[in-house]
């Protein structure tokens, strides 16, 4: 892993997570599902690898919502202000 490292936290406050490298690439996305699940215009997305992310407070809920490929995403959410702090694929 490389030296970077940058914290972030869900509105809250309750769950917190550290990045301990740069994401390999970070991309906005305009597509209808990521319209729909952001609330807004577009989707700003960093992709981690996921073994570099460090929980350090908190239980994120996992949410599962469908997905365009019909495997689904999980969405890791704070279960207090509900704010999604990251998601994951899903394979298989």
């Amino acid at each position: 892993m490389d030296k970077f490292q940058l914290d972030g936290r869900c509105t809250c406050g309750a769950v917190r997570y550290r990045l301990c490298s740069s994401p390999m690439f970070v991309h906005c996305c305009h597509c209808r599902w990521c319209q729909r699940e952001s609330g807004a215009s577009f989707a700003l997305n960093a992709m981690i690898e996921a073994d570099r992310v460090k929980l350090l407070a908190g239980t994120p809920e996992i949410v599962v919502t469908p997905s365009r490929s019909g495997k689904g995403q999980k969405i890791a959410r704070c279960p207090i202000c509900h704010v999604a702090v990251w998601s994951h694929g899903r394979s298989g």
